[in-house]
Parts: structure tokens; sequence; C-alpha cells
């Protein structure tokens, strides 16, 4: 390798987020490798490709190592969005910040839950509905099943529902609609918002602001702390990857969204995903809608008739036409 070869794989990527869309997974695929080809990374650096699952990873291993493609898959780092992201968040927040591992995770909480409900059931009657459940016949059995649906669900509002949970730490049983606006928690849905604050309590003051919710919220702010402060020429923060691809994941939460625009603000993130639409969506319109625009065409060519009539007749009326459908 010349010096001029090593000069060019090793320039600073240019930053920013950027999402394409694809209908066929292969060919978002075969943009990729492409892009690995044209655009290399330094020989001993990672590639970090998020994926949703072990699957997608095993296809895309296979698919790099293929002799029309690279040839060999090495140095290419694959992981969940989730994992990989608490991670983030240790390296812009620091260590000391953020533990290594989620104090609210799915599977800490189904254990933390398996010894706290019992407990919190028998000294506080806003539990009663979880109490009532627990009653019935092999209570060891649906107590983990109670857990796991629990867990299961403070695990997704720590992703969808972050105000929600926010409320209720400051001890507001309140629920935010689409604008933002309170409205108070049914009684018998209070539980919930009691729960989260006594498995607050139970991990303890150092980790009760561990949720990801919470996390990420301090995450977004340092990386705007950073993009102020950051020189034109200034490298990149510690543990961050010049290049990140998020490839094939169907859905993601506005969390993640965030903190990937976050990190575009300092290295490339590439989103390739899976749209499955045949034609471009801005082309489709909905035949209602053309339906309107023929109904108001007749409108017009029949109001001077109308105006010299004095009024149409019921016959003048436009009829309903079928519906012809989106035209791509």
């Amino acid at each position: 390798m010349n010096l001029s070869e090593g000069t060019e794989i090793e320039a600073p990527l240019p930053s920013g987020f950027m999402v394409l869309h694809g209908n066929r997974l292969e060919d978002l695929r075969d943009l990729l490798i492409s892009y690995f080809q044209a655009k290399p990374l330094a020989p001993l650096e990672a590639e970090t490709i998020l994926l949703q699952s072990n699957g997608m990873k095993h296809w895309l291993e296979l698919a790099l190592a293929h002799d029309s493609a690279m040839g060999i898959c090495a140095a290419t780092r694959m992981e969940l969005p989730g994992a990989y992201l608490w991670q983030m968040y240790r390296a812009v927040l620091g260590a000391d910040a953020v533990p290594e591992h989620m104090p609210f995770d799915k599977t800490t909480l189904l254990w933390r839950l398996v010894r706290l409900l019992p407990q919190r059931c028998d000294a506080d009657p806003v539990y009663a509905p979880l109490q009532r459940y627990l009653r019935g016949g092999n209570p060891a059995r649906r107590l983990y099943q109670l857990a796991l649906q629990v867990a299961d669900v403070l695990d997704g509002y720590q992703s969808y529902r972050a105000d929600w949970l926010s409320d209720w730490a400051c001890g507001q049983n309140h629920l935010r609609g689409p604008l933002g606006a309170p409205q108070q928690l049914p009684c018998e849905h209070a539980w919930q918002a009691q729960l989260w604050r006594d498995l607050r309590l139970d991990v303890g003051a150092d980790l009760a602001d561990a949720s990801r919710a919470g996390v990420h919220s301090r995450f977004m702010a340092r990386l705007a702390e950073l993009k102020n402060s950051r020189g034109p020429g200034d490298a990149l923060p510690l543990g961050l990857p010049r290049r990140l691809v998020v490839f094939g994941v169907s859905s993601l939460p506005m969390q993640t969204v965030e903190a990937l625009a976050g990190l575009g603000q300092f290295c490339q993130v590439l989103m390739l995903v899976h749209n499955p639409c045949q034609y471009f969506w801005g082309d489709l319109v909905e035949g209602h809608a053309q339906l309107r625009q023929q109904v108001r065409r007749r409108q017009q060519a029949k109001a001077p008739d109308a105006l010299g009539k004095g009024g149409g007749s019921r016959n003048d009326r436009p009829t309903r036409q079928p519906d012809p459908g989106p035209t791509p």
C-alpha cells in the first residue's frame, strides 16, 4: 500500500444522517456492499452495523463474505440497536454516569418484580387489581406470568412513553396525549404509576435515574453541548464510530431515531430501510381525492347553466363514480 492509498482510506468521512429506502432487501444489501467497497474504513477499523435479529445478522455476514462482494466478513461489528445505543450512552456521558448494564432492562425487571410484587400487594391497597389476580390457583405461576407481562410493558414505556414515566416519578398520576396535554390516570391503572415509583426506590438513589428514558435525555443534552463546543477540525468524541449503519430494521422507537440523528452530527450514520411499497409513496393518491376532484370539475362545468336556469335540478347533481384506486 502506498502513502496516497493509506491517506485516502483514513481520510475523515463526512458526518450526517442519511435514510435510504428500498422495496427489496437484496437491493439494499447490494447498495451497502458497493458503498463499503467504494468507501472502505481503515484496515483495522471495524464496521458497525445495527440489525433487528440474529437471523438478519447471519444473512448479511454471508452476503458480505461472498466472493462477488467483500470476499470475507471480518472486522464487522453487528449488534441490536438497543444494546449498542446503551454503549453509546456510556461513551458520551461517561462510564461513571451510566452503569454497564441497564438496571431497568426487561430481564432485570422481571426478577425484581417477582420479588417486589408480593410485598407491595400486601402493603398498598393501590395494588388491589394485581392482588386479585395473584389470589387465583397456582400463585407462583401467576406471579411469574404477571411479572413477565408488567416488565414487558414497562420496557416499552421507557422507549415510547418516557413522558409518562417522568410524570410518575414526580408523583403525578398523569397520562399525556399526542399533543402533550395531561390527563388523569384512571383509578384502576394507578398501580402502574406507584409501581414505577416503588421500582425507583428499590434500585436506590444512584440508579433511579438510570432508566433508558432518563439516560437518553441526558445523552441528547450532552450531544448538544459537544456540538456547540466542537471546532471544525476537532476529533470525534472518544468511543464514537466514524461510520454507523442501520440495516433492514422495520421499526424503531423515536428515542432511537433521535439518538441516531444526534450521532449523525459527529459521525456518518446510514439507515437502510426496507420499504414494502413497489412505488414511490408520494405518487400514491387516495381514490377519494380523485373522486372529489372529479366532482368539483363537474360542478364548475354546470355552474353557468344553473345560474341561467335559476338553480340546478336533482338530476343535474354529479353522481358518484366507482373508486378508480390509487394511480402509481
